[in-house]
C-alpha cells in the first residue's frame, strides 16, 4: 500500500469519527433544544397563569378594601377582640366624635374574665349632665356592640347644679372572625334628646324681698286697668298714676303678655312665689 493510499485510508477513516461525533453531537444539542423549547413553553404558561394570578390580586385586594369600608359602616359589629386598652382607647375616640373632653374612672369588672364573649367595664366619675347623656348614647348607638347593663346618675343634693356624678356599667362584646375597632367609623345619630336636666328644679328661687323689685315698675295687684287699645293698655296705680304699658313691657315679677282688646283684658306673665302664672286684669268701667 503506498502511501498515498495509507493518508487517503486514514483521513477517510478521521472523516467518518469526526461525522459520527459530530452527528452524535448534534443530536445531543437537538435533544436539548427541544427539551429548552419545552421548558420555555411551560415558563410562558406559568407566567401567564402568575399574571392572571396577580391581576386577581389585586382585583381581590379591591374587594376586601371594599368589604372592610362595607363593614366600617355597618350600623353594628362584632368586634374581634377586646382588652382594657381597646376599649379604653375607644372612649376616648367616642369623646373625640362627641367633641367633648370628659375625664372618668376607668376599670375592668371581675365579670366576663373567663370564657365568655364579652368584657365588663366601670366608667365612673362627675360631668355636665348633657354630657353623660351624650356618651350613654355613643356607647350604645356607635358601631362597635357595647351594651350598657347598668347606669346611676346622682344630683349629689345640688339641684341647681348641671352637674352630676355618674357610674355606667357595660360589656364590650368580641368574637373571632369580627371586625377591627381601628376600622369602624363614626356613625351620625339623629339628636332627639332636649337634655333637659332631670334633677333641675322646676322652681325658680323665690324672689327675696320686695325691695329688690324695681319700685319704678307698677304692681298690677295694686293697680286698675282703666283704658285699652289693640296695641296698649292704661294702668292706674296705687298711687294714682297713670301707666301705659305695651305687650312685653316689664311690670313687678313679671311682663305684660298679650291684649285682648275686644273682650277688655289683658294678660300678663307673674313669677312672685317661684312658679310662673297668668294673671288678667280686666278694665274697670269710670263712673
Amino acid at each position: 500500500m503506498t502511501n498515498t493510499t495509507r493518508n487517503t485510508v486514514v483521513l477517510i477513516a478521521l472523516l467518518i469519527a469526526f461525522g459520527g461525533v459530530s452527528l452524535s453531537f448534534y443530536r445531543k444539542l437537538h435533544k436539548e433544544s427541544v427539551a429548552l423549547v419545552t421548558e420555555n413553553e411551560k415558563t410562558s404558561k406559568k407566567i401567564a397563569v402568575l399574571e392572571r394570578q396577580i391581576s386577581n390580586i389585586d382585583s381581590l385586594k379591591l374587594e376586601f378594601e371594599i368589604r372592610k369600608a362595607m363593614v366600617a359602616e355597618q350600623s353594628k359589629v362584632i368586634l374581634a377582640n377586646d382588652n382594657p386598652t381597646i376599649t379604653y382607647q375607644y372612649l376616648l375616640r367616642l369623646l373625640s366624635w362627641m367633641k367633648r373632653s370628659t375625664i372618668f374612672n376607668f376599670a375592668m369588672s371581675d365579670n366576663g374574665k373567663k370564657e365568655t364573649t364579652w368584657n365588663e367595664y366601670v366608667v365612673s366619675g362627675r360631668s355636665n349632665y348633657r354630657d353623660v347623656v351624650e356618651l350613654t348614647r355613643n356607647i350604645e348607638h356607635q358601631r362597635a356592640v357595647l351594651t350598657i347593663e347598668e347606669l346611676a346618675i346622682g344630683s349629689d343634693n345640688v339641684a341647681n347644679s348641671d352637674s352630676v356624678s355618674y357610674s355606667i356599667v357595660f360589656r364590650t362584646h368580641f368574637n373571632a372572625g369580627g371586625a377591627e375597632i381601628e376600622g369602624l367609623k363614626h356613625k351620625k345619630m339623629p339628636t332627639g334628646n332636649t337634655f333637659y336636666q332631670l334633677f333641675r328644679s322646676r322652681v325658680n328661687p323665690i324672689p327675696t324681698l320686695d325691695d329688690d323689685i324695681d319700685p319704678t315698675l307698677v304692681r298690677i295687684d295694686q293697680a286698675t286697668l282703666i283704658g285699652i287699645t289693640d296695641n296698649r293698655i292704661f294702668l292706674r296705680d296705687n298711687q294714682g298714676v297713670i301707666r301705659i304699658l305695651a305687650p312685653r313691657d316689664k311690670v313687678a315679677y313679671g311682663y305684660l303678655y298679650a291684649i285682648d282688646a275686644r273682650n277688655s283684658k289683658a294678660v300678663f306673665w307673674i313669677d312672685k312665689y317661684g312658679i310662673p302664672e297668668e294673671q288678667t286684669l280686666f278694665i274697670t268701667n269710670m263712673k
